[in-house]
């Protein structure tokens, strides 16, 4: 069973609004305003939602600043995985209440009570109040402490945006209403430093190894799972390069892909859908990263499938991207 939850970080002169809870799980603990997503709810309107009702206060505009995955957290006597939607506001009006829930109190961020808050909290919350996003997870055991976990800095920086009229195609339906969809994507190299691409040969095209995160899936973990379904190897990651984001009209999504610069490590073989094996997915290996990006810029997406026109793009701009990185970082 996986829940999705959210927890709202409101912030203003130095301080964060946070509160004791007074009722329910976790009651005593200091936290922010937050609870269960309900059906229908986009977790933005949940955070939302919930900030109002617990302590008053009105949130005019917010972002998610990444989230916290519970594996095994045990509710109601029962393990269960959590997900928990981080938002950040600083554009919000009223002051705040004391509501059946919380009673809520300004806390300098210098000085943060961690030590009455969840214990994952001082682990992965400096790294937001420091303006970055997290993608992190908790493993517990059945006393409810944590054994494990993992907070990674997730890719900040948009390499490019496309959309349909990009592409000289047009544009329909309402865009608040298009469904997010998330992606991890590897810009794959070798000892000698070349670039591996997946070869969709029976479609014309090349792609990046990756894919889609799945719920409660970490954004490292998709990566290493893709990569190694796809490209049959196992990775180190060396660097974020960024996110991609498509708004595609024709299928009504936004889709992001956060890329990353990785070096292959070991080679178990592919794992390929039938999919995957009917387009002809073959791993091709360039010498250089100017090889692979010429190969990509040769495409002509014309008459291609309209993903197509997509991918070869976004394939390109991260791939244009890598190239810096490893120029810079790596005298290539």
């Amino acid at each position: 069973m996986i829940r999705h939850l959210t927890l709202m970080i409101l912030k203003r002169d130095g301080k964060l609004l946070l509160g004791v809870k007074k009722r329910g799980f976790g009651m005593g603990k200091i936290n922010g305003a937050g609870g269960k997503v309900e059906p229908g709810e986009t977790t933005r309107e949940a955070a939302i939602r919930e900030t109002f009702e617990e302590v008053g206060i009105r949130v005019k505009s917010c972002e998610k600043v990444g989230q916290v995955v519970f594996r095994d957290l045990y509710f109601k006597g029962e393990p269960e995985t959590d997900v928990m939607h981080v938002y950040l506001s600083e554009d919000f009006e009223g002051e705040p209440i004391e509501t059946d829930e919380i009673k809520p109190e300004w806390y300098p961020i210098t000085n943060l009570p961690y030590n009455k808050m969840w214990g994952d909290d001082e682990h992965w919350m400096p790294e937001v109040l420091r303006g970055n996003k997290i993608d992190a997870y908790f493993h517990f055991n059945e006393n409810n402490t944590f054994t494990d976990f993992r907070v990674d800095v997730v890719p900040a920086e948009c390499i490019e945006h496309f959309r349909d009229s990009d592409f000289g195609m047009p544009e329909s339906g309402d865009e608040g209403s298009f469904v997010t969809r998330t992606a991890a994507r590897a810009v794959l190299i070798d000892k000698d430093y070349r670039i591996a691409l997946i070869n969709a040969r029976k479609r014309g095209y090349y792609k990046l190894p990756g894919g889609g995160i799945d719920e409660g899936e970490l954004i490292s973990e998709a990566l290493n799972r893709e990569v190694l379904e796809e490209a049959g190897w196992k990775i180190e990651t060396l660097c974020p390069l960024g996110y991609t984001h498509e708004t595609r009209h024709k299928f009504e999504q936004f889709n992001v892909s956060y890329a990353f610069l990785a070096r292959a490590t070991e080679f178990v073989g592919t794992q390929l859908m039938e999919d995957e094996i009917e387009d002809g997915f073959e791993l091709e290996w360039f010498d250089t990263i100017d090889d692979a990006i010429a190969a990509v810029e040769k495409i002509d997406t014309t008459d291609m499938i309209y993903q197509a026109k997509f991918f070869t793009a976004r394939e390109l701009a991260i791939l244009r991207a890598a190239r810096k990185v490893l120029k810079e970082q790596y005298g290539q």
